[in-house]
């Protein structure tokens, strides 16, 4: 792990190596602990036994960005995507984003070891609630090889792919997430609440581990969606959100 001061002085962040010139970059402590636990008893109030996603997730970013240290981040990491996007020719980019809150327990097993790439460019990752520590606990694994030259049909292709390898049983799942740690194809990424993570989802594929005992609650903001899925994404996100 490198650890830098970030171009805002007041925030510490770092890069978490996954692989080879591959990193997932965090900033530390971004997000008041007490703006966290605002937000936990938010969606206890609104859901009690939460879905495993919700349409809740865009009033869970607005409260995020009443803090100006999280939207002057937010906005400094969006300006540098957009930039690094219209070098490769992607000058027109939907600026809409797309928060999805992701709530994790033992009735969410179907969404867990689902390797995926996003749909977009940019995620931001921000924790809100950990499950306790142990294998099940949900945590991020992130695979080390980048996808580097994607085209409509390729991505559709690998959606297609992935919607099979889903549909296979959760114990083959784990196994194939565990074997690909054992034999280092992918890293454990552990996270803390108050923290904002920041990878391309749609260069790096990546999956969660199951949750067995507690609730791992996580909000995921994502941008700019180069439309190379022929809106299979869009028809994808709609049956994931209740």
């Amino acid at each position: 792990m490198d650890t830098l001061t970030d171009v805002r002085g007041h925030i510490l962040s770092r890069r978490i190596r996954i692989g080879r010139n591959v990193a997932l970059k965090s900033f530390d402590d971004v997000i008041p602990l007490e703006t966290i636990a605002e937000i936990n008893e938010f969606i206890d109030h609104l859901f009690g036994d939460t879905p495993e996603r919700s349409q809740s997730g865009a009033r869970i970013a607005d409260l995020l960005r009443r803090g100006l240290v999280f939207r002057e981040l937010e906005q400094s990491i969006c300006a540098n995507t957009r930039a690094m996007a219209a070098k490769i020719g992607h000058t027109d980019l939907p600026t809409e984003a797309f928060p999805v809150l992701r709530c994790a327990s033992n009735t969410s097993l179907a969404e867990s070891h689902c390797r995926h790439y996003d749909s977009h460019l940019l995620t931001l990752l921000i924790p809100l609630q950990l499950a306790p520590d142990g294998v099940h606990n949900g945590d991020l694994v992130m695979y080390r090889k980048p996808r580097l030259s994607v085209t409509t049909l390729t991505n559709v292709i690998c959606k297609i792919r992935h919607g099979l390898l889903h549909s296979l049983p959760l114990s083959w799942r784990t196994w194939h997430t565990l074997h690909d740690l054992r034999v280092g194809h992918c890293r454990r990424i552990r996270v803390k609440p108050g923290s904002v993570y920041e990878f391309n989802g749609f260069a790096l594929q990546h999956a969660n581990l199951d949750v067995r005992n507690g609730q791992r609650r996580t909000l995921l903001i994502h941008y700019y969606d180069p439309g190379h899925s022929l809106g299979l994404s869009t028809v994808l996100r709609r049956g994931r959100i209740g």
